[in-house]
């Protein structure tokens, strides 16, 4: 085998290495390390999504008549709007701002398909770390 053979299997074995761990990397979420979602956080596109859709499904499964908010994946007025009615709903702090907290609580009350929740049939009350929104909502567990 030539040193240029060489080199390139080796260039192709560190590459497609590199490749995993990334994958492995960034494909695992710890919850409790997800960042706070709200005015002049760094609010990512599906962190933002997650909150709006399952505030939505709150609001259309709780009998609420506050409006639904677009899913826009956008933090602006309406969404924070929407987290002040949730949080005082729920008995925690209307700051507008998704925290631990508020997270556990739109984890336990969201989109069962997003959320991995089965309220209230779940004795836990907590969403399942396998869903989607998991790894983008701040909980404590």
């Amino acid at each position: 085998m030539s040193l240029k053979s060489t080199i390139v299997r080796s260039g192709v074995a560190a590459a497609l290495t590199g490749a995993a761990l990334m994958g492995a990397a960034t494909s695992a979420g710890a919850s409790t390390g997800a960042a706070y979602i709200g005015s002049g956080k760094p609010n990512g596109g599906a962190a933002v999504w997650c909150v709006q859709h399952n505030i939505n499904y709150w609001l259309a499964t709780s009998g609420s008549d506050a409006p639904t908010i677009a899913e826009d994946s956008t933090f602006g007025p309406a969404t924070q709007a929407a987290i002040k009615e949730f949080q005082g709903e729920m008995g925690l702090t209307q700051d507008g701002t998704v925290g631990p907290r508020t997270g556990n609580a739109i984890m336990s009350h969201g989109d069962p398909y997003y959320t991995g929740s089965n309220m209230p049939n779940d004795a836990s009350h907590q969403g399942n770390r396998s869903a989607y929104c998991y790894t983008y909502l701040p909980t404590t567990w």
